[in-house]
This record gives C-alpha cells, sequence and structure tokens, in this order.
C-alpha cells in the first residue's frame, strides 16, 4: 500500500511539472504573438470551430454537390466519431482541467465549461479536414491550414494546454481516415442524396 501511494505521488509531481511547463509556454505563445488584430482574429476563428459549425456546413454544402455527396457524409459520420469518442468519451474519462484552472487568465471568450482533453475544436477541425483532404488534396491543404488555425486559437486563447492539442490533432486525422474507411466499406450506401 506504502509502494502505491508512493507511485501516486511522483505520478501527480511529474503531471504537475508537465502542467507548469506547458502554461509556462502558452505563457510566451501568446506574448509572441500577441496584438489586438490578432486577439480578434483569434476569437473570429475559434468562434467559426464552435460545434464544428464551419465543417457541418462545409459537409452540407458537399452533399448537395453531385460528385461529392457521398463525401459530406463522411465528414459528418468523422465529426459524429469526435463527438462521441472525444467529447463524450475521452473528455470525460481524463478529466482535464482547462489552463485558466491553474492560472488566472483573462479570457477572451466565454469560459468552456467542459474538460480540456482532448480539444474538440482541433479535434473535428483535422477529422473534417482529412475528409476535404481525402476527396480533394488541393482544397484539403486549404482545409488544413484553416484546420490549424482553429488549433493555433484554442492555444492563443488559453483554454488549451499542446498536449490536448497535439493528441487532437493526430486523432482527428486518424477519425477522418476511420471515417473515409467506413464510408468505401459500402455499408451506408443507402444514405440518400440530398437536393
Amino acid at each position: 500500500m506504502k509502494r502505491i501511494i508512493e507511485v501516486e505521488r511522483e505520478a501527480i509531481k511529474n503531471i504537475s511539472r508537465i502542467c507548469s511547463w506547458e502554461i509556462y509556454h502558452l505563457d510566451i505563445l501568446h506574448e509572441k504573438l500577441y496584438t489586438p488584430f490578432f486577439d480578434k482574429l483569434m476569437v473570429f476563428v475559434t468562434t467559426t470551430g464552435n460545434m464544428g459549425i464551419v465543417w457541418i456546413i462545409a459537409a452540407l454544402l458537399m452533399m448537395v454537390i453531385e460528385p461529392s455527396f457521398k463525401d459530406g457524409y463522411t465528414m459528418l459520420i468523422a465529426l459524429m466519431l469526435c463527438i462521441m469518442i472525444g467529447n463524450v468519451t475521452i473528455k470525460n474519462i481524463v478529466r482535464r482541467q482547462r489552463p485558466f484552472f491553474h492560472k488566472d487568465y483573462k479570457l477572451l471568450i466565454k469560459q468552456p465549461r467542459d474538460y480540456s482533453f482532448p480539444s474538440g475544436h482541433t479535434l473535428s477541425s483535422f477529422a473534417a479536414a482529412t475528409v476535404i483532404f481525402l476527396t480533394n488534396p488541393y482544397c484539403g491543404i486549404i482545409a488544413y491550414i484553416y484546420a490549424a488555425l482553429i488549433a493555433l486559437s484554442r492555444l492563443y486563447l488559453r483554454v488549451h494546454f499542446f498536449t490536448d492539442v497535439g493528441f487532437s490533432l493526430f486523432f482527428g486525422i486518424g477519425l477522418g481516415y476511420v471515417a473515409h474507411m467506413i464510408m468505401r466499406t459500402g455499408i451506408l450506401d443507402f444514405l440518400p442524396k440530398v437536393k
């Protein structure tokens, strides 16, 4: 029992060190990029990622365009996977507090109420960008750039840690591929074309 307590204490110390390192570097990132214009830009960019709205609109547009209507469904599947696996499951298992819980930041956006890990904005953005990339690499590069801006906005606004965003970036790409593979199996061929 004593050994377990020692291991737990050591783990807490290591987590605390990582958290301190991340907060320190969040402050440096914000300090290096800060301008009043950048404040407004980052708030706008992050707002377009709220509830995946920019990606839902993209999916709906894809669904009404003849050659890519299945890709619109693929993007919606990717976004649903992000919600179910990232926001509902992982966030509630890990239960990581956000940076402003550890340091008193003046936030430029409304304080998020859910947990920090993983970043839902980053997760959904990279999942959606991956679907677009697999459909059209040129548009996909633009989508990846916008997804990266959304990820940067979450760091700049100090509502996520680097590890939240980094994990979400790679996991989002993976979920985009999973959604693509689900659609390639043909099991969802019954989905109607939206007119």
